[in-house]
C-alpha cells in the first residue's frame, strides 16, 4: 500500500474540497486515469466500494438469469451472481491456463440467454477472444491490472472487465474496484446501480444498492497509480526470481508464463500428497502457504446443490496439488531462495 505521506497529498485536496463520497472529485479523477492507464474512454470506466460489488452490479445491469462460472475460482465469483438474483452454473477448467473450458460446460446457449464469467486466475491477461459468441460477458480480472496488452479498447457492447484495487492486489488501495465496460449506455446504468439506483435524479430509476467508492479510497488508489512505475518494477524483480525456482524444480504452472506483474508466486504438486509435504516441508521452516481456492466451489456448503457442468474434474485436480508461496513486492530475494531450498528437499524427495 502507499505511504501515508504519499496519501497526504491527495487527502489534502480531499480536506480542501470538503468531499468524501458520491462520486467526489478524487473519484472521477481516479476513473479519469484509469481509463488513462487502461488506454479506453472515460466515460466507460465506473468505480466501485470492491470488486464483487463491481462483480454483483455488472451481473445485474444484463436480463440475463443464468450465468456459467469456472468451478476453481474465488468464492467471490459465485457469490456475485447470486447476490444479483440470478441463477449459477459451474463449468470445468482448462489444465492448461486454468481458465473456464466451454466445451465441457454441459449445455451451452449462445443466443443470448446465457451469460458467461470467465475468470483471469492468479493475475492472467484478460482474454476476449474465447467468448466471442457471447451475448453477455463478465470478465472476474480481479488480479490482472497488471498485466500487460490490456486491450480494452475493443470491448464489444454488452460485456464489462471488474478488476481489484484490493491491499492484496497491484496498484492497490485498500478496497475498491474499477469497472470497464463495452459501451458508455452500460456504464451510465452501472453508476445509478451503484447509487441507489440514481440517474440524474433523487428518484430510483432501477434497483440498485450503495456500491459507491469513497474519497479516501480513491486517495490510496491515485497514491498507488503516481507509484505504479517503481511498484512494477519492484514485482518484476521478485517474480522473476521466483519463476525461475519454479521453473528449475519442476513446479511450473501457468503463471509462471504471465506478461506483466502480479502478486502471486503459485506452485503446483505432482499430486495432493506431494502438495501436503511441501506445506508440511515449509511450515516446519516457518513459511506460510495459502490455498487460496482450496477446493472447488461446488463442493462448498454455500454452493452445495447448484448445477454444475458434465465434468469438473479439472478443478479438482487444481485444488488438490495448487499452493501459493509467499510473495510481496518488498521480499526479499533471499527469502525467496530460502523458500526454493526448502521445497527443493520436498521435490528431490
Amino acid at each position: 500500500m502507499p505511504s501515508a505521506r504519499d496519501v497526504a497529498p491527495w487527502l489534502g485536496r480531499m480536506d480542501e474540497a470538503r468531499i468524501y463520497s458520491n462520486f467526489g472529485p478524487l473519484v472521477r479523477e481516479l476513473e479519469a486515469k484509469f481509463a488513462d492507464h487502461l488506454n479506453v474512454e472515460a466515460d466507460r470506466v465506473v468505480s466501485v466500494a470492491n470488486a464483487t460489488l463491481g462483480l454483483v452490479g455488472a451481473v445485474s445491469v444484463t436480463s440475463v438469469s443464468d450465468w456459467l462460472i469456472p468451478d476453481f475460482t474465488f468464492p467471490a465469483t459465485a457469490h456475485a451472481v447470486l447476490g444479483a438474483g440470478r441463477r449459477l452454473h459451474f463449468g470445468d477448467v482448462c489444465l492448461d491456463d486454468w481458465q473456464l473450458d466451454i466445451s465441457v460446460a454441459g449445455e451451452v446457449r449462445t443466443d443470448g440467454t446465457l451469460g458467461v464469467m470467465p475468470v483471469m486466475p492468479f493475475g492472467a491477461p484478460v482474454n476476449l477472444e474465447s467468448w466471442a459468441n457471447f451475448t453477455h460477458v463478465v470478465v472476474d480480472a480481479a488480479a490482472s491490472l497488471g498485466a500487460d496488452g490490456l486491450d480494452l479498447i475493443s470491448l464489444p457492447s454488452g460485456w464489462s472487465v471488474v478488476f481489484s484495487l484490493h491491499a492484496t492486489k497491484v496498484l492497490p488501495a485498500g478496497e475498491g474496484g474499477i469497472v470497464v465496460f463495452g459501451s458508455a449506455e452500460q456504464a451510465r446504468t452501472f453508476r445509478a446501480w451503484t447509487n441507489f439506483g440514481f440517474a440524474g435524479t433523487r428518484l430510483s430509476s432501477i434497483i440498485g444498492t450503495n456500491a459507491k467508492m469513497s474519497e479516501i479510497t480513491a486517495a490510496y488508489g491515485l497514491a498507488s497509480l503516481d507509484d505504479w512505475a517503481e511498484e512494477r518494477a519492484a514485482w518484476a524483480v521478485r517474480l522473476s526470481h521466483a519463476n525461475a525456482i519454479t521453473r528449475d524444480l519442476g513446479l511450473e504452472t501457468p503463471v509462471q508464463n504471465y506478461t506483466g506483474v502480479h502478486p502471486y508466486w503459485i506452485a503446483k504438486f505432482a499430486d495432493g500428497e506431494q502438495r501436503r509435504l511441501a506445506e508440511l516441508e515449509l511450515a516446519s521452516a516457518g513459511i506460510e502457504t495459502r490455498s487460496w481456492w482450496p477446493v472447488p466451489l461446488d463442493q462448498m456448503p454455500a454452493f452445495t446443490g447448484m448445477p454444475a457442468g458434465r465434468s469438473t474434474k479439472n478443478a479438482r485436480v487444481l485444488a488438490e496439488t495448487v499452493i501459493g508461496l509467499p510473495m510481496f513486492r518488498q521480499l526479499a530475494l533471499t527469502d525467496i531462495d530460502h523458500v526454493g531450498s526448502v521445497l527443493q528437499r520436498v521435490s528431490l524427495g
